[in-house]
């Protein structure tokens, strides 16, 4: 009888009597590395466009290491193997990948995020609260909770959050209460410079 493999490391796994002095080395050997590789191990990959992981039964690959580290040219999507496995995902590439096995839930790393991404076989998640992602939840808790706590963000751009004690609101740098002080002692100060004066404001 062949040696079957394990579904999710595909690890090898010997059969009664096969293998007969050569299962120590170079067989189990091979498997000691598998096993290193999907505890420690790093893909290093450069994203060129969509990317499928290469997977096999025998020998390296880069669906068996614990590490998927993406960089190149985003956005990509990588295809997983459908098996269930835990990564570490460093997405180092110019813009979000996509995590899928092809079919289910796929997740999204975006540039410069460092995250796990769990497998079940069919789906892919990566860490998260209460059923959003991380930067959903925190953006949810943050913006969100407990309406009128901060203000929304969606037309302030360019503005700072401001209190006055009771209540968070966008203001412009422009109207903080030091701002129009500070412009008159900052020029001031150069006018002063200017004249090789010391200004002590």
């Amino acid at each position: 009888m062949p040696s079957t493999y394990t579904p999710s490391l595909r690890l090898e796994m010997q059969a009664a009597g096969e293998n007969l002095n050569t299962w120590g080395a170079p067989r189990l050997n091979a498997v000691i590395d598998r096993l290193d590789q999907a505890i420690a191990g790093r893909s290093a990959i450069v994203l060129e466009g969509d990317h499928v992981l290469t997977s096999a039964n025998v020998g390296d690959d880069e669906a068996g290491r614990a590490m998927l580290d993406f960089s190149g040219a985003g956005p990509a999507t990588v295809t997983l193997p459908a098996a269930s496995k835990i990564y570490l995902v460093r997405n180092a590439a110019s813009g979000p990948v996509t995590l899928t096995t092809g079919a289910g839930i796929t997740a999204v790393v975006d540039s410069q995020d460092v995250t796990l991404a769990a497998c079940d076989g069919t789906n892919v998640f990566t860490l998260g609260v209460g059923g959003l992602t991380l930067k959903a939840y925190v953006e949810a808790v943050a913006w969100s909770y407990n309406a009128g706590a901060l203000p929304a963000q969606t037309g302030n751009a360019g503005k700072v959050v401001a209190t006055n004690g009771d209540d968070a609101g966008w203001s412009l740098v422009t109207s903080l209460p030091d701002y129009a002080h500070d412009q008159i002692q900052r020029a001031a100060a150069a006018d002063w410079r200017a004249a090789g004066l010391t200004y002590f404001g």
